[in-house]
């Protein structure tokens, strides 16, 4: 049996005297470190340290390889055991040092009070204990105790049967423009139809370490089947059936069914605005000053002008959208659309378009600008992932600022919490100051008058409110800005034609300013840079 080289010491009438004695079998040879280790733990701090070495040396050299450490007697050694369990507690082991020539051995049970006297309770390998008790094994690290790990699980999986990606990529013609008259983004359903099942979360079982703590499993995700009107879960809620016949869509793991709501010509004096539970389909234009709201998505075959379209699925526009400054669109999916000038336009996913022109614009996805034109030029284009165009600004400089990165809601949200802190911090003080004064006034004639306290009174309350208010605007402003720190360094700009002189560039906080022409080029983040890559 394999065994390492262990040493001893031996009490003789001259003196203590350290005696090796070779490794069986292959094992390990002695080591200084480990005869310097074991003197420093039973005092014997005056041995020299080269002393030690040579003697080392000469045990790799010699069967039995001795030196004496002290002329004078000492006190006998007894067996000596050094436990040590792993920091996160998944296994103790035990190294054995053997007891002087005149010293008594440990027993195994003195050894399974050493161990829960370290806390090893759990997985005790008793076998191990006692053949290494048996065999002598000294100057080796044998396990003692193992843990039992836990069963991990598995997160929710929500699979869908249906179609969620009708609106990644419209239809490319030949000659480079897009064809929204072939967008083919409705996802039709039948009643009766399975539209999602759910695989629940498995929760795993845990497991015990060596000390008989509890070792919990991965946390896992937690899901349920989120939908709208028309649809019904099975008994068992892990499937969901539509009622209806229509469209479906699903926006943030919500599934919504409609029989899409149409307006056969112009949305305008004849309709006033519009607003539905579902999706709307506008065979004509939407005329300034109107307002579409669905919950679903909005199909506009027409023109938009300076109006409002708000969805909660996406917005598809045939033709465009010339908002003359008051033109807005707000959608939870994404916004496909020919055209984008003088307006403003929030989405959800992702935006595509032709053109995008004197707009600010903001998309949690992308923003492609890829059609024939493929043109940003003015106005402030903002996207959390990408931006990707054939031309960024123009030739007559105007002022065009591209920013990626970082949720720009996330931004708008964070900077909206700063200053309603600030606005309820200086409603605060004066509240504060108000309560002061009718206090003084109580103080100086024993009585207020009752308008005064109910002043008081409705002080008092309103700072609790406030105090209130702050606390729950501190948590969400402290997790947007672990959210913004998170999301630093992310995001590119693809300009696969020409960026103009004056283009503006922001990624995740980093600005930079173009001054001359750049063709064909990505632009990405380089620490607190601004790098240009080739396409």
């Amino acid at each position: 049996m394999k065994r390492n080289a262990f040493f001893q010491l031996v009490h003789k009438e001259n003196g203590i005297f350290i005696k090796s004695y070779p490794a069986l079998d292959g094992g390990e040879p002695l080591k200084a470190d480990d005869v310097l280790s074991y003197l420093a733990t039973k005092k014997w701090n005056d041995v020299p340290t080269e002393q030690i070495k040579d003697f080392v040396e000469k045990a790799a050299k010699k069967t039995n390889a001795e030196i004496q450490i002290s002329k004078k007697s000492a006190i006998p050694e007894n067996e000596y055991a050094v436990i040590t369990v792993e920091p996160n507690r998944l296994y103790a082991k035990l190294r054995l040092y053997p007891n002087s020539s005149l010293g008594s051995r440990l027993t195994v049970e003195d050894i399974l009070k050493l161990l829960e006297q370290h806390d090893v309770c759990y997985g005790i390998i008793r076998k191990n204990i006692e053949i290494m008790h048996k065999m002598r094994l000294y100057c080796t690290d044998v396990l003692v105790a193992k843990a039992t790990p836990p069963v991990h699980g598995h997160d929710a999986v929500i699979t869908y049967h249906f179609d969620l990606d009708k609106t990644s990529k419209p239809a490319v013609k030949e000659d480079g423009s897009v064809d929204f008259h072939k967008l083919d983004m409705i996802e039709s359903v039948t009643e009766g139809q399975l539209l999602a099942t759910l695989e629940p979360a498995d929760f795993g079982t845990p497991g015990t370490d060596v000390t008989g703590n509890e070792i919990k499993p991965r946390t896992v995700a937690i899901k349920h089947l989120k939908h709208g009107k028309h649809i019904h879960l099975s008994e068992d809620s892990l499937s969901m059936y539509s009622d209806v016949s229509g469209n479906v869509t699903c926006v943030d793991e919500t599934v919504f069914v409609s029989d899409c709501y149409e307006v056969p010509a112009d949305v305008g004096p004849s309709t006033g605005d519009i607003e539905y539970e579902g999706s709307v389909n506008v065979k004509g234009n939407v005329l300034t000053g109107y307002t579409v709201q669905a919950t679903g998505d909005i199909y506009v075959a027409g023109a938009v002008e300076g109006a409002t379209l708000i969805a909660g699925g996406k917005i598809v526009l045939n033709r465009g959208i010339q908002g003359k400054g008051t033109g807005k669109m707000e959608a939870g999916g994404d916004i496909i659309s020919n055209f984008i000038e003088s307006s403003t336009v929030n989405a959800g996913g992702k935006i595509v378009t032709d053109a995008l022109m004197h707009s600010n614009v903001i998309a949690k996805d992308a923003i492609e600008v890829n059609g024939k034109r493929g043109l940003i030029a003015g106005g402030s284009v903002r996207s959390t992932q990408k931006i990707e165009t054939k031309v960024a600004g123009s030739s007559m400089g105007t002022q065009t600022e591209l920013e990626v990165g970082i949720d720009p809601n996330c931004v708008d949200r964070y900077h909206a919490i700063e200053k309603e802190m600030e606005e309820l911090s200086d409603e605060k003080d004066k509240v504060l100051q108000t309560i002061e004064v009718l206090k003084k006034r109580f103080k100086a004639i024993g009585s207020l008058e009752p308008e005064k306290l109910a002043m008081l009174k409705s002080g008092k309350i309103r700072l609790d409110e406030i105090d209130e208010i702050m606390d729950t605007l501190t948590a969400e402003y402290d997790e947007l800005g672990h959210v913004l720190e998170s999301s630093s360094g992310r995001g590119k700009i693809v300009v696969y034609d020409i960026a103009y002189s004056g283009v503006k560039l922001t990624i995740s906080n980093v600005t930079n300013y173009l001054h001359s022409e750049v063709h064909r080029s990505t632009f990405v983040r380089e620490g607190a840079d601004i790098r240009i890559r080739a396409v």
